[in-house]
């Protein structure tokens, strides 16, 4: 098995690399991110091609015709939610919604690809109360979201119409070796590091459920050995916790 990551530059996307390394399954990325300096690129040898989903789409084809994955997991998008309202709203939808569909129907036809794994986002369910199931209604509440769902659902008919062989997988909020410095978690321990206090807003206690990329990446291989083409598939932990309690 041969499996590529797009948006593989994403941290999530090199743990998954380090997690497929450890496997001994082979892999490559791509991906609009330049490789990052140590320690936050991967280990081992990593082959990767520096190239944007939208602006090099007939580039990152023509990889692909020449690696020929068995499967692709798609970590590129532009996030995030907050960022999305305002002036730079249609970006998303470029990238999250527009770019991915194009990437869709060039892949349609390619013989060689056994399973497509979009990796969505729990976001898309807008603000809940209880675990959300994979058959509850879309509440998308931003740009971002909205643009995440569109894909999502067009995944769906492209399934159902063509038997294009995908799936979604909708990770809670994940974190990692190498995430972005102002997520609440590695926030946290630069505070704790430093002696510095962490004002939370509205004392913390707004809960939420967190994943460690690993354990998403466990949940990826999952869905490679065992989903059902056309499913979708919320991945996280049981019950929240709330920021308070994270930090």
């Amino acid at each position: 098995m041969k499996v590529c990551l797009l948006g593989g530059g994403n941290v999530y996307a090199l743990n998954l690399a380090r997690h497929l390394h450890s496997l001994g399954i082979d892999h490559f990325g791509i991906g609009r991110s330049k490789r990052a300096d140590e320690p936050f690129w991967v280990e081992h040898h990593y082959r990767y091609w520096a190239l944007h989903l939208v602006d090099h789409l007939k580039a990152v084809l023509a990889v692909l015709d020449t690696e020929k994955p068995d499967v692709i997991v798609n970590f590129a998008a532009q996030g995030e939610g907050a960022a999305s309202f305002g002036s730079d709203a249609h970006y998303f939808y470029r990238t999250n919604t527009l770019g991915l569909v194009a990437l869709a129907e060039g892949l349609r036809t390619r013989g060689f690809l056994k399973r497509f794994i979009q990796i969505g986002s729990s976001e898309v369910y807008g603000s809940t109360e209880a675990p959300s199931r994979e058959s509850d209604a879309l509440r998308p509440s931003s740009p971002y979201a909205v643009s995440k769902a569109a894909f999502d659902q067009h995944l769906e008919i492209m399934h159902r119409i063509h038997g294009f062989p995908s799936n979604v997988i909708r990770p809670s909020n994940a974190y990692c070796p190498g995430q972005q410095l102002h997520r609440i978690i590695p926030k946290a321990i630069l505070c704790a590091l430093g002696g510095t206090k962490l004002k939370l807003q509205g004392g913390g206690k707004a809960e939420k459920s967190y994943l460690h990329g690993t354990d998403l990446s466990r949940a990826i291989m999952t869905v490679i050995e065992k989903g059902e083409l056309g499913s979708i598939y919320n991945v996280g932990p049981e019950a929240p916790i709330s920021i308070r309690a994270l930090v």
